[in-house]
């Protein structure tokens, strides 16, 4: 009898060293991914009413009279520099001018303002004595300055709330397009609240302008459900997640988000809840967040009764520095504290902590690109922490690393467009960093062939690509397929510490389906191998193809 246990032993052993590391709370906590590439209900920013089109200066009135211009002299000019102006205005100097053209080189002028967004800014003649002035024109600026702000609010956010953040624009006193412009954006930004009409009215005192401003209600409710077979064959390949957000709750522009997410015969479960609210009225949102994932280890792994789980709390701020509809600047920072453990047979074989603080820049800006409309969007974070950790554990200490995501798409014609988007990760020392913060190369926004545990370390690349074909649209039902390559290279810090693992490039290549019909979509993408090694962190009988499914719906 004790040989034919010291035969299981050796076997069960033996097992577990041909599949390679136990998939561990780290490699599970990697598939908790929110999904990327939603449909979008876009809140669209309203037309401001009441805008007066610039009018060409009336023709000469043909009476011949001219006089002489030795110069022009330009006052009131504050947010546009005198220079600048005369600039624009220079080939008018030192000649005989008619009256209409004295006008046209004041219509210049307020060209100039509309064209950089101050758009009841105007240049005018004022009455002068153009002889006593040495023949110097003055020519006048009224750039216009905020009067005030009369809201209608019929939305789930209170009344001063939104009021507010109109008066935001304020600051800068001078009526342009890019405060109110902000202050509108940073509204529909805010959960419960949309601008649903904009008009210019005159102000009450000479040189400023009223706003009246209509505010509706968004949905109370929004969210998704969403199925797919991107998970685990060792935690459930088939998945069903959800997430609601409650809008406005207590009527503060705040937000409440429940979330989870269920793997089939649910070996993996995560759980999270988050609450964010405005901090002050220029944009600036605090949130906190709270979730929970469990795992057990199933197929080749059951014999171990393996299982773990993690608590996750996250406390943050973020501000737009810049918001535009084409140019968006976000920073945040954001404190997180982990505790991640795993079992074998009730009996805790990993207890770690991880307390860290993130910096994080977000940039997007929609621009064009050799003639052709593109957008760039870039996310790049700076992370510093500390593991913990009870049990033997030579990554324990403080760490730091970078890592960023930087993304292009590019439309090259009204069927084709080409989007390319590449993630890196750099440890900043010579140190190794926990499992949890590795970059990992497989998983479906990776190499999309391999599972999510696959080829994972301190520093790397994944980059991928893909070349869009809109199809015709059936009526509200709009598809494309796409044909995409995905390839990434990642390495261990100090390879010392770990003789087994064998630096590699996988690269995959597939095709892709994807589907719209109102509210509901389908995304489909067959990945192949691409002269790449086979799949190490999972026993598969088809390891050079992968079919990944993901449907469901918003609301």
């Amino acid at each position: 009898m004790k040989n034919v246990n010291k035969i299981l032993t050796i076997s069960l052993l033996t097992s577990s060293v041909l599949l390679g590391a136990t998939p561990n709370i780290g490699d599970v906590n990697r598939q908790i991914q929110a999904p990327k590439d939603l449909p979008k209900k876009v809140t669209p920013l309203v037309d401001i009413d009441g805008v007066k089109k610039y009018k060409e200066p009336m023709s000469d009135d043909k009476s011949g009279k001219t006089i002489f211009v030795k110069d022009f002299k330009i006052e009131n000019a504050i947010h546009i520099s005198e220079t600048e102006l005369k600039n624009l205005i220079s080939s008018f100097i030192n000649k005989d001018l008619t009256f209409s053209q004295l006008q046209e080189v004041a219509s210049i002028i307020t060209k100039e303002y509309r064209k950089q967004g101050y758009f009841v800014a105007r240049a005018y003649l004022p009455i002068q004595n153009i002889q006593e002035n040495d023949n110097v024109i003055v020519i006048s600026i009224i750039e216009g300055n905020y009067g005030e702000f009369k809201l209608k609010n019929t939305s789930l956010v209170k009344d001063s709330v939104v009021q507010n953040m109109l008066d935001e624009a304020k600051k800068d006193n001078v009526i342009a397009t890019s405060t109110l412009e902000r202050s509108m954006l940073l509204i529909n930004d805010t959960p419960g609240v949309m601008v649903s009409k904009a008009e210019l009215m005159p102000g009450a005192e000479v040189g400023t302008s009223d706003f009246d401003i209509e505010t509706t209600s968004q949905n109370r409710l929004d969210g998704y459900v969403v199925a797919d077979n991107y998970g685990s064959k060792y935690t459930g390949r088939n998945r069903v997640q959800a997430l609601v957000n409650v809008n406005s709750p207590f009527n503060i522009g705040d937000k409440l988000t429940v979330s989870g997410l269920v793997s089939n015969g649910a070996d993996l479960k995560n759980g999270k809840i988050a609450y964010s609210a405005p901090l002050a009225s220029n944009g600036l949102r605090g949130e906190m967040s709270y979730s929970r994932t469990d795992y057990s280890l199933t197929k080749d792994y059951k014999y171990l009764n393996a299982d773990g789980d993690s608590e996750i709390f996250d406390l943050g701020v973020s501000y737009p520095v810049i918001r535009t509809q084409s140019e968006n600047l976000n920073l945040s920072l954001k404190f997180a504290n982990k505790d991640m453990n795993d079992y074998q047979d009730s009996d805790k074989t990993a207890d770690k902590n991880i307390k860290s603080f993130v910096a994080s820049v977000a940039y997007l800006k929609d621009y064009s690109l050799l003639g052709l409309a593109s957008r760039f969007d870039s996310n790049f974070n700076l992370t510093t922490g500390r593991l913990n950790s009870d049990n033997s554990n030579v990554d324990t200490g403080r760490y730091n690393k970078i890592d960023f995501y930087v993304s292009i798409l590019l439309y090259l014609n009204q069927t084709f467009s080409l989007n390319t988007n590449l993630t890196a990760q750099k440890v900043l020392g010579s140190k190794n960093l926990d499992g949890s913060e590795d970059l990992s190369l497989g998983g479906a926004y990776g190499v999309k062939l391999y599972p999510d545990s696959e080829q994972s370390a301190e520093n790397g690349y994944i980059f991928n690509t893909e070349l869009f074909s809109q199809l015709p649209n059936i009526n509200q039902y709009s598809h494309k397929v796409g044909l995409f390559y995905d390839v990434g290279n990642v390495y261990m810090e100090d390879s010392s510490q770990d003789a087994n693992f064998d630096r590699a490039t996988l690269q995959d290549v597939g095709v892709g389906y994807y589907s719209n019909y109102k509210d509901f979509f389908l995304k489909t993408q067959m990945a192949w191998n691409l002269n790449s090694q086979a799949i190490s962190s999972e026993t598969t009988s088809h390891g050079n193809t992968k079919l990944l499914i993901q449907a469901g719906m918003v609301f």
